[in-house]
């Protein structure tokens, strides 16, 4: 798995080097994921973590947790909202060039690892929109994974299959590979797990093969997920609170935001739009 290790020279003047740039999309076009390091102020990921593990165990207490890889939703107001977290210019120097003019900002949700020994079954984010062509085409949507705390084995990196974006199996209602599928991969290349340490950033093309893994420690794993969209393709949008209209205004990035007044029922999990009760 490719790190390009931006300088931070890069991300005070929020432009990436073409030299990086161009790595990071030779990785996304090979592997399908790709992890910038250092490019997040540790500082406001740990301001964000702190509310978010706070949250986290509000929600195990009082409505318990159902599913061990959706999470807690992070919150969508200010004093929470960093521009090197939703808009980090990293990401989106390398994304503009992969999803062009007009891509959106689609989703701001997170993946929790919960503590137990629960393994995710393999699957796709999303699924080859063309498997007839001969040449697989680029992706239409990437997530960015922002880990808000050290990541390793013990508590929880997710497993990959790196490639597998070019592997035109997995079409729509087929988002899981078969065990066969998997073991051909294997013996070809073998998956790898996404270590990261706080202040690195993972972008990854949706159609790359990967399943949450166990969390093997004391402490839950918040990771915030963050979707990117070609500008035709469609998505559900996401929830953030009246005030913060101006935030989300970025000269390359659009977004699909719907405001609501506060205080925002946000808790509920789920990857951007909260789950309502009915």
């Amino acid at each position: 798995m490719q790190t390009i290790k931006v300088s931070q020279h890069e991300v005070e003047s929020g432009k990436m080097q073409r030299v990086h740039v161009e790595a990071a999309l030779k990785a996304l076009r090979e592997d399908g994921v790709v992890v910038l390091s250092g490019v997040v102020d540790t500082d406001h990921i740990d301001r964000l973590c702190a509310k978010m593990l706070e949250d986290i165990y509000t929600v195990e207490k009082t409505q318990g947790i159902v599913n061990n890889w959706q999470g807690v939703r992070p919150p969508v107001f200010h004093p929470y909202l960093f521009r090197d977290i939703v808009y980090n210019e990293m990401a989106i120097a390398v994304t503009h060039r992969l999803l062009g003019d007009g891509m959106a900002l689609d989703a701001y949700g997170a993946n929790t690892a919960f503590l137990g020994d629960t393994q995710q079954k393999a699957h796709a984010d999303t699924v080859q929109l063309w498997p007839e062509l001969e040449t697989v085409p680029p992706p239409h949507c990437v997530v960015i994974n922002i880990p808000l705390v050290d990541v390793d084995e013990a508590n929880g990196a997710t497993k990959a299959w790196l490639g597998t974006h070019k592997d035109t199996r997995i079409y729509a209602g087929n988002r899981h590979p078969t065990d066969e599928m998997i073991a051909e991969w294997e013996v070809k290349r073998p998956a790898e797990r996404v270590c990261t340490r706080k202040g690195d950033l993972v972008i990854r093309d949706m159609r790359v093969w990967h399943c949450g893994m166990p969390n093997t420690t004391d402490a839950p794993r918040p990771m915030l997920a963050i979707i990117y969209r070609c500008q035709w393709s469609s998505g559900s949008g996401f929830e953030a609170e009246r005030g913060t209209e101006d935030f989300f205004q970025h000269p390359i990035l659009r977004n699909s935001a719907v405001f609501v007044d506060a205080p925002m029922d946000y808790l509920h999990q789920g990857h951007s739009r909260p789950l309502r009760k009915k």
